[in-house]
């Protein structure tokens, strides 16, 4: 974009203007079998994008297609621009699990995922795709991934990375999937940014509701991470503000 100018003298200046593009609220959310599952990630997802409404400019995705869509559409953001990302999804401290063809229309059977081939998983290292591969045989190869295929240079700075999946962090233990994709942010220049992962299996029953659209991940014990180190732990509910998470940064 080019804006044009009169300035004092007879001749016309032209300035540059470049435009600063937003940064975003990714929300990436599905990839299960179950029709039940992929329907508590959807609600789940909406309550955090309500809790954003206000604030920056949100991209939410249903998975459908495994994990090749998942980190292609983190990839495909430009450098500097995502503040935050949510993941609602099946997950272990070793990676997050999918399947491709998951719905939210219908329940995939195990059979179709084993024969098929189907899995499609994010680990945590390409040690890990390995042995798990060989382990269950339920993918194919090119359907694997690890946090390594990730362009981390998308992030922001103080971008924040949340888990909304069982099992991603460990208190105490530094080998988790949160602690490593908070030390690949780290590494990729993003020094101030944490990622939040559940200490236990999650639950989207928030408050012990039974109504499905008030269903919430946020809640019981979440580990924060930085540069693959725990800086805080809690059992508060609901977003983490960011004066919570700045004064973690601040040990």
């Amino acid at each position: 974009m080019v804006d044009i100018y009169q300035t004092k003298t007879t001749k016309t200046a032209k300035i540059e203007v470049v435009k600063l593009k937003s940064p975003i609220r990714l929300v990436l959310y599905g990839g299960a079998k179950s029709l039940g599952d992929n329907g508590a990630f959807f609600h789940a997802s909406k309550n955090v994008i309500a809790d954003y409404k206000n604030d920056l400019p949100v991209k939410s995705y249903f998975i459908s297609k495994g994990m090749k869509q998942f980190v292609d559409l983190i990839n495909t953001q430009p450098e500097n621009s995502i503040q935050s990302l949510d993941t609602f999804g099946h997950g272990s401290d070793l990676g997050l699990y999918a399947v491709i063809g998951a719905s939210l229309k219908r329940t995939l059977t195990k059979e179709e995922v084993t024969s098929n081939n189907l899995a499609s998983n994010l680990y945590r290292n390409w040690n890990t795709k390995r042995k798990q591969w060989r382990l269950f045989g339920d993918s194919n190869w090119q359907n694997l991934f690890d946090i390594s295929d990730i362009n981390f240079k998308v992030f922001t700075n103080e971008s924040k990375i949340e888990i909304h999946g069982c099992n991603t962090a460990f208190d105490g233990e530094l080998d988790t999937l949160s602690s490593l994709i908070s030390l690949a942010l780290f590494k990729a220049g993003k020094k101030r940014s944490v990622v939040i992962g559940h200490a236990d299996f999650s639950s989207p029953n928030r408050g012990g509701t039974k109504d499905i659209t008030k269903q919430d991940y946020r809640h019981e014990t979440r580990i924060i991470y930085n540069n693959g180190k725990v800086i805080a732990k809690t059992r508060r509910e609901g977003r983490l503000s960011a004066e919570f998470i700045k004064k973690a940064l601040e040990g």
